[in-house]
């Protein structure tokens, strides 16, 4: 299978696992010009923005329930599933928060996800700490 098709497979099994949030990041790229079924690379970098909305709410349950599905699929996935997951969910998510909500929100994300992020980022920390 090419790479594209495997994407589309993880945005399929996203949209599945997490109904609600596909049509909210369905809706935002709509809004912004594109056709969701036809930029999965993007639909991912969207969807991290429905984790990082959750790290704003302080939803523990929605934060591990995302990442823990993307740790799954970065674990069991193919080559192209693995760089999907770092390149366009890890590295995306938290983007522009609050250091406090990255601090807060660090020990609910998935290892794998965090160790994801860290590779990037490195761990957030507070400035006074």
């Amino acid at each position: 299978m090419d790479a594209d098709a495997e994407a589309r497979e993880l945005v399929e099994r996203t949209r599945t696992r997490f109904p609600e949030e596909a049509l909210i990041t369905d809706q935002w790229l709509r809004e912004r010009g594109w056709a969701p079924d036809e930029v999965t690379f993007v639909w991912i970098e969207a969807f991290a923005d429905r984790t990082s909305e959750a790290v704003k709410r302080h939803d523990e349950a929605v934060i591990k329930a995302h990442t823990e599905f993307m740790a799954t699929e970065h674990r069991q996935g193919s080559e192209s599933v693995r760089s999907l997951v770092d390149v366009a969910y890890a590295e995306n998510l938290m983007w522009d928060l609050d250091v406090s909500d990255r601090v807060w929100a660090w020990p609910h994300i998935a290892r794998t996800v965090r160790a994801l992020y860290e590779a990037m980022w490195g761990v957030p920390k507070n400035a006074n700490t």
